[in-house]
């Protein structure tokens, strides 16, 4: 029989058949930021080896020590994009520029606050964003700020994993987390946009919470920073009208929460929102390739909001 001649053949097939599986079984979990990223016609089995790139593998998110426990809402564990830490207990309960003890690591003791002014893209040679995907294109499809900015920005990053995932490349080959990263350089300027993969897990105060402990730890490592929070960015009508958890009400609200961390004197809230939305706040589906991610020639939408919305001291 021919299958006895060609073992190989037999291995292969079987192989493919196994992986793109897997693929089409975790595409909207484990591979989900894959597969909004890469778009609706990739072949489902490039979704593991892109995966495999970048060391996510099918249990990346399997393993849960500590069960999540949810305040409001119920979430699928299928909805779930990535497997977070246990939630903090203590709710938030301070928005100024404080640590989680209530003592003030902002160094700056003034009553003066700030106001936003334009600027050129000399501005952003001592910036650094922090993102996901979406930041990613940024960095991609912006030759302003990629020139000039430093960019610590990975697929399927959230504020879960920010600071103690490997993913930041050294000059020798390394790759280090955001934490090391931020321990060994200065940037004038630190650019936040995360919590979209996060919109399925928790609720906004156990987002909340976590956000405020990297906001610390920034402000701790990076004490003369000028910290700006970019709003999530919303999706657009027709995804934010059929997801139940992806949806622009939910993103208004972790938002809202976010806004509040502001001071207007070391840490800034900014909503870029108000440049890539139409008249009822959704994102405009001629600028989304996928209603999540911004076309190529959108980010300049992006770009020329951060130029008329910066903080000279």
């Amino acid at each position: 029989m021919w299958f006895k001649k060609s073992p190989l053949l037999i291995g292969v097939v079987v192989f493919t058949i196994l992986i793109s599986g897997i693929s089409f079984g975790l595409k909207d979990t484990v591979y989900q930021e894959y597969s909004i990223s890469m778009g609706a016609d990739t072949p489902i089995l490039s979704l593991f080896f892109k995966g495999l790139s970048e060391g996510v593998y099918p249990w990346s998110s399997a393993p849960i020590e500590e069960p999540i426990e949810l305040v409001e809402d119920d979430v699928e564990t299928e909805d779930i994009a990535e497997v977070v830490e246990e939630p903090v207990e203590e709710p938030v309960t301070d928005v100024s520029a404080n640590d989680v003890s209530g003592n003030d690591v902002s160094g700056n003791s003034e009553d003066e606050t700030y106001e936003f002014t334009e600027v050129t893209d000399d501005y952003f040679c001592d910036a650094l964003f922090i993102g996901d995907s979406r930041t990613v294109g940024l960095s991609e499809y912006c030759e302003e700020l990629d020139s000039r900015a430093t960019f610590y920005a990975k697929v399927s990053l959230t504020i879960f994993t920010a600071m103690n995932k490997e993913f930041v490349k050294t000059e020798d080959g390394r790759k280090i987390t955001v934490d090391q990263a931020l321990s060994e350089h200065q940037f004038a300027k630190i650019y936040i946009m995360l919590g979209l993969n996060e919109i399925g897990t928790g609720n906004t105060e156990y987002f909340c919470n976590k956000y405020k402990e990297v906001l610390d730890r920034i402000r701790e490592l990076q004490p003369d920073a000028i910290i700006y929070i970019q709003g999530i960015m919303h999706v657009t009508a027709h995804k934010s009208d059929n997801d139940k958890h992806f949806n622009n009400t939910n993103i208004n609200e972790r938002n809202e929460a976010l806004s509040q961390f502001a001071d207007n004197k070391t840490i800034f809230y900014i909503d870029m929102n108000e440049a890539v939305d139409d008249e009822n706040g959704n994102l405009l589906s001629e600028l989304s390739f996928d209603d999540v991610h911004l076309k190529a020639s959108s980010y300049e939408r992006w770009h020329q909001y951060l130029l008329q919305h910066a903080i000279v001291k």
